[in-house]
């Protein structure tokens, strides 16, 4: 009887909890349904999950889930269900299959590990002191944790370079249909976004540019592309366009540093072609001086009158409205953040400002934010090593195009907050884990090279000592 009742107890609560969650969304019995598939997928073939996280990143719509929570709206998006039941169908397969592991041991956990702990505790006790409202909170860490969850997905289930091309082609594929969608915005919006973007988010949508355009030209710069090579060059040439009229200067700031350091780690030959190219460019750039731009890069230092935004001054000149409210909560957060100075207010503990690294001091405090600028650090050490180290043509050139994306994002977070940005976060961190797992395949394929068997090699030494022996009876005779 009780045995029966302990069986009972959890079908019931499971229905009463699908009972709610379909009074909520009448779809919920189709999600849950597509989470069966989507795990038994993953379970059975994990390349092909992958390649559909990798169409959702920029190409998935956003469920709203507000209603089961009276405190304020909650929004996911398709992909962060994926990313759950991928990882639950990648564990289940890992449960049953012989030297698979989640996580493999690589310089950059320790620090994954220690600004998770940071944010959990500061968000925590956020919430106690009632800074941080529960349910936010709780869903904004889960976001956190979600992204270092997409790079030990895509570190554990790559085991070989035919799986880096051909997740670098779906990569490639959306990059293309991104790019599409924005070009023909053009005319029609002020400022461009990426698809399924509620409002206007040009930031994202040029950091996002930025960050594939490098790793576009890494791989033109390192690897033989072959037939690719042209239609790759056309597509980094067509991406300029859109990218121009996102009208994002946080975007122009990452493409200079991102091509500068593309330019500084490649080979001489490379770097020569790469420098001729920005010379073009600028010659380009200053005959025609498009107006469009050339007014967004002038209106940051225009003043210009805003109700309660004061004109901030830097080295003698007047700002435009947009960067003085910036930098007026920048002074203002950074005045809070002296009130709680170690652990910060938690994640959503204080009001949204445009700035990834006044946002992770406020929220986070001094501890947070040194676990987060050794995260970034060290992953730039680790990928500039594995370029350094990595004979093979695709790596070297996926790593050096990660790198160049990784300094331009550094750039672009200064007036933005890039590493929480969705649709620049998650393909940064599959790719994180490309770059990572590296070492790991080059290991592995020496480990496993072919040895030349010794039932092979008898008729090559037969040979050679033939040869030898030929040799010295034919000097023998002309002495």
């Amino acid at each position: 009887m009780v045995k029966n009742g302990l069986l009972i107890a959890p079908a019931v609560f499971f229905c009463l909890v699908l009972g709610k969650v379909i009074s909520v969304n009448p779809y919920a019995p189709l999600i849950i349904i597509a989470c069966f598939l989507l795990f038994i997928l993953a379970f059975i073939h994990s390349d092909w999950a992958m390649g559909l996280l990798i169409m959702a990143m920029l190409l998935s719509p956003e469920i709203d889930l507000g209603g089961l929570s009276k405190q304020q709206d909650i929004t996911i998006r398709i992909e962060d269900l994926m990313i759950v039941v991928f990882m639950l169908g990648w564990l289940a397969r890992i449960a049953v299959t012989k030297g698979l592991t989640f996580i493999r041991r690589m310089p950059v956990n320790r620090f994954i590990l220690f600004y998770c702990i940071v944010f959990i505790l500061a968000t925590l006790k956020g919430m106690v002191m009632g800074n941080v409202t529960p349910v936010k909170g709780l869903f904004f860490m889960f976001k956190y944790i979600e992204y270092f969850i997409i790079f030990y997905l895509s570190s554990s289930i790559i085991q070989n370079e035919k799986q880096i091309r051909e997740f670098l082609k779906m990569f490639l594929i959306v990059f293309v249909i991104v790019d599409i969608y924005a070009f023909f915005q053009i005319g029609h919006m002020e400022r461009i976004s990426a698809p399924f973007q509620h409002g206007s988010e040009p930031n994202t949508l040029g950091g996002y540019q930025v960050f594939m355009l490098g790793i576009l030209l890494g791989l033109l710069t390192q690897d033989n592309m072959r037939q690719w090579k042209w239609p790759l060059m056309l597509l980094a040439a067509f991406t300029l366009i859109p990218l121009a009229y996102t009208l994002s200067r946080a975007s122009y700031g990452a493409l200079v540093t991102m091509y500068l350091t593309l330019i500084f780690f490649s080979k001489f030959s490379t770097k020569t072609v790469l420098v001729g190219i920005l010379a073009l460019l600028l010659i380009l750039f200053l005959a025609f001086k498009p107006d469009f731009i050339m007014e967004r890069l002038v209106s940051a230092v225009t003043p210009e009158y805003q109700e309660n935004v004061p004109t901030v001054k830097v080295l003698g000149l007047s700002l435009g409205a947009s960067p003085s409210a910036r930098i007026n909560d920048w002074v203002y957060l950074f005045h809070q953040w002296t009130r709680q100075p170690f652990l910060g207010f938690g994640l959503t503990g204080t009001r949204f400002v445009d700035g990834q690294y006044i946002k992770v001091i406020v929220e986070t405090g001094l501890v947070g934010f040194t676990a987060f600028i050794l995260l970034i650090v060290t992953i730039f050490r680790q990928t500039l090593k594995i370029y350094k180290n990595t004979k093979n043509g695709l790596y070297k050139g996926l790593a050096i195009g990660f790198l160049a994306g990784h300094m331009g994002m550094i750039v672009h977070a200064i007036s933005a907050n890039t590493f929480i940005i969705i649709r620049i976060m998650e393909p940064y961190w599959f790719l994180a884990g490309m770059v990572m797992v590296i070492p790991y395949l080059e290991k592995a394929a020496v480990s496993t090279a072919p040895s030349i068997d010794p039932q092979e090699q008898k008729p090559y030494m037969r040979n050679t000592q033939f040869f030898l022996n030929s040799s010295k009876n034919l000097a023998k005779g002309i002495g």
